[in-house]
Order: C-alpha cells, then structure tokens, then sequence
C-alpha cells in the first residue's frame, strides 16, 4: 500500500491521491500515522489541517454571519487511484437546523458522477423548475487536464456554486434525494442510486415533433433574452479565449526576454545597474501575467451553462403544453365524431366491405367514443393543472433567477476589472521601480562627470 500526498502545503488546496489497497496486506494504522481509511477500503493521506484551506474567501461556517437553516460546504477534493479506474471525489460539508436533519452537521464525500445523478433526479422530479447547472464534464479551459491540480480546484469551486444555488432555492433544498446525497453513507447511498429508476418520459420527443400553437408571449420573451444573453456572453468568451491565447505567447516571450538583459548586464559594466533593473520590471511583469492566467476561470463560460439551464426549463415547460394541446384536439375529435353519428343515426349495421374483418357499427362507435371522451377528458383536465402550475412555477423561479443574474453579472464583471487592474498596476509599479533605479544610476553617472570635468579644468 502507498500513500501518495502532496508535500509541499499551498494556499490554494490541496488534492490528495489515494492508493487502492490490496486485500492481502492488512492495513495498520497507529495514532500518529498519516493515513487513515476510507469508506471503500483505500488508503487516504492526511495533511494538516492548513493544507485544506480551499476557500479562504469562503469561510461559511466560521464566519457566524450565514442565516440560513441549510448551508453547504465543496472542498477537500482527494484523487483516488484504483486498479481499474481514476477518480476524484470531494467532501461535502452540511450544517442544519431543520427539523429533517436528525444531526446539525454531516460530512460525505461524492464524486462527480454522484453530482450528476442527483441534478438529474432533480430534472426529473421537478422539470418546471430551473434546475441550476453542473459544471463541465470535461476541462473548462483546454490548456488543463482534468486530473490536473488547477482544474481540480476549478471544478470544486463550481460544484460548490452548484450545490449552494440549489439549497438556496425553496422547492429544490427540501427534495428527498437532496437530503440523502448530503447525509447517506457511502453504501446507503449507493442502494438508493440503485433502486432509484430514472423515469422515462416522450416530452421531449413530443417536442421535436410538434411546436406550440397558443404562444406564451411571456415565455417567448424570456426565451428571447435567453438567446440573446446566451450570444452576448459567448461573445465575450470567445475574446478572452484569444486574448488568453495572446497572453500565453505574450509570456513566452517575456521569459526569453528577461535573460537577454541579464546576460547583456553582465558584459556592460557601466549599464549593469540599469539592465538589471529592466531585467527585474521584466521578470515582475512575466510573474503579473502569470497571476493573471492563473486566475481565468472563465465565469462566462460557466454562466453561459446557467441561461442554457433555464432554456431547458422553458423547453420543459413548453414539452407540457404541446402535451395539453394534442390532448385538447383528440378530445375535439372524438367530440366531432360522435355528433356527426348522433347527427346521422345510430342504426347502420356492420358490414364486411370487401375485408376480412368486420366494419365497426356505428352503435360501437358511439359506445367506443361514450366510454372514451370521459377519459381523455380527465386526462385534459389534469394536463391543464400540471401545465399552469408549472407556468406559476417557472414564474416564480424567472423571477428568482432574474435578481441573481444580475448580482451574479455584476459580480463577474467587477472581478473582471479588478483583476485587470490589479495586474496592469503591477506592471506599472515594476516599471515604476525600475525607472527609478535608472534615474538613480543617472544621476550618479552625471555628477561623477562632473566631478572629472572641474578636475581636468
């Protein structure tokens, strides 16, 4: 058994890697060992407690400032390795005073797949709703690979969005499945994964085949928005895509650059002070851009996700009208056809009509249609229900998304200038020092010409 860790503590997280443990050596584990085991038998190296620092800006807990009866927790992501597959799972911290919860506070670890079952079962449960989005199954920035530290943390931070947006909402943090994704033990959970079977449903085939006669025109206009803040916003990610691009040749160069001088500095003595002083504005500059890379995490890309999430609810919305409508016009059929043989009589008898099987009388028909009008018309009825209660739903939730995209946009678009800021700043005051050091040196130079001037005269 080998316990892989991370040596080196940093101030962003720490991803630990677990080993898979062969069943022939038993595991011995004393008070002062390192590692300890897991709920699948593997082996989990433990670092201090500083190296789990994820969230520095996101202390809920500590902080005594959250109200709220639910309060949810991402972090501490660990890679476990095993013969057969990789994967990295995160503990989910869960504190509560609700009066489901039988403890105030619970601690599980999930893996990305267990995150995706649980919004599913949430799309399923409640497809009126606007069901907050998960983040990419695959890198959201390229360049990184998704066992890579940096993209291990990305995806933490946006799982900790999505579980936070979730327990914020009213109807999503009371659903069942939520409770035992945030309490069940590892088994427990998994046997209710199992004996929890997806349910099926044709509305989405429904709506590739038919479109919605009676417009909403409420709807179309938030779906219009959708659209167009879905392309504003790709927009702008795509331009930072290309300017993340040029930044990365912009560094490259940079990182050649910077020995240039320092060499040139060291075969001029007399300019030595001042190409060290380029050299280091370089360096600084190579180290702001850097920083600047380090922290694209691309908060269009994942918002773009968010206004596909509510295009899907409204996709859902508008699957349960064209449901309705077809309902509505079978039942005006089977109307108009039994008129047309009260209107015509009911005595006609069979007839075989040249076929094998015998033709329906129109006594049958009236009985057929008597028996099946009622029918279908209590399943309009109840489609009727099932589609204005999801019309005040996604009101209700519309207006619940619209207050925070525009505190989550103006969030996003401040930390945008900042960081900007924060890294032209930095640019400017390397070069700021760096000026001042020449000027220094020319002074110098100046007065020690002077100096050699009155003594020659």
């Amino acid at each position: 058994m080998i316990c892989l860790t991370d040596n080196k503590p940093e101030s962003k997280a720490a991803v630990l890697e677990v080993s898979c443990q062969e069943k022939s050596e038993p595991i011995h584990l004393d008070i002062g060992s390192s590692c300890s085991t897991s709920a699948d038998d593997s082996a989990v190296a433990s670092p201090s407690i500083e190296s789990f620092s994820t969230f520095p800006e996101l202390e809920l807990f500590d902080s005594g400032m959250d109200e709220r009866d639910l309060q949810v927790k991402v972090d501490n992501p660990q890679k476990h390795v095993e013969t057969l597959e990789t994967y990295v799972t995160f503990r989910i911290t869960t504190k509560s005073t609700r009066p489901e919860f039988e403890e105030p506070e619970y601690v599980v670890r999930r893996r990305y797949n267990d995150f995706v079952w649980l919004r599913q079962r949430l799309v399923d449960t409640y497809p009126a709703h606007i069901i907050p989005p998960m983040p990419g199954k695959h890198s959201l920035i390229d360049q990184l690979d998704r066992y890579s530290k940096e993209f291990i943390i990305m995806r933490m931070k946006l799982l900790h969005t999505f579980m936070n947006r979730m327990v914020n909402h009213p109807i999503l943090s009371s659903d069942k499945n939520l409770y035992i994704f945030l309490t069940a033990k590892p088994s427990e959970f998994q046997i209710h994964c199992k004996n929890c079977n997806r349910k099926t449903s044709d509305t989405l085939t429904i709506a590739t085949t038919a479109s919605v006669r009676q417009r909403h025109i409420e709807f179309d206009q938030v779906k219009d928005y959708c659209m167009a803040l879905g392309e504003k916003l790709s927009m702008i990610d795509k331009i930072n895509r290309r300017i993340y691009k040029e930044r990365q040749d912009y560094l490259f160069e940079l990182h050649q650059l910077h020995p240039v001088f320092t060499l040139w500095a060291t075969s001029e003595p007399e300019l030595a002070k001042t190409l060290k002083a380029v050299a280091g504005a370089i360096e600084s500059n190579a180290a702001a851009v850097q920083n600047l890379l380090r922290s694209n995490m691309s908060h269009e890309r994942e918002y773009i996700t968010y206004v596909d999430a509510v295009k899907e609810a409204l996709t859902r919305r508008d699957c349960m009208q064209i449901e309705y409508e077809m309902t509505v016009e079978e039942l005006k059929k089977r109307r108009t056809e039994r008129d047309q043989i009260i209107g015509s009589g009911n005595g006609t008898p069979g007839r075989w009509d040249n076929s094998f099987w015998k033709t329906e009388t129109s006594s049958e028909k009236l009985n057929r249609l008597s028996q099946s009008i009622p029918r279908i018309s209590k399943v309009v009825e109840v489609l009727q229900d099932r589609l204005e209660c999801a019309n005040e739903n996604l009101r209700s939730d519309l207006e619940r998304w619209n207050i925070e995209k525009r505190k989550d946009l103006k969030t996003m678009l401040l930390s945008m200038a900042d960081q900007q800021i924060a890294h032209y700043q930095q640019c400017a005051d390397a070069w700021g020092r760096a000026l001042s050091t020449i000027k220094v040196g020319s002074d110098e130079t100046d007065a020690a010409t002077d100096s050699s001037s009155r003594m020659l005269v």
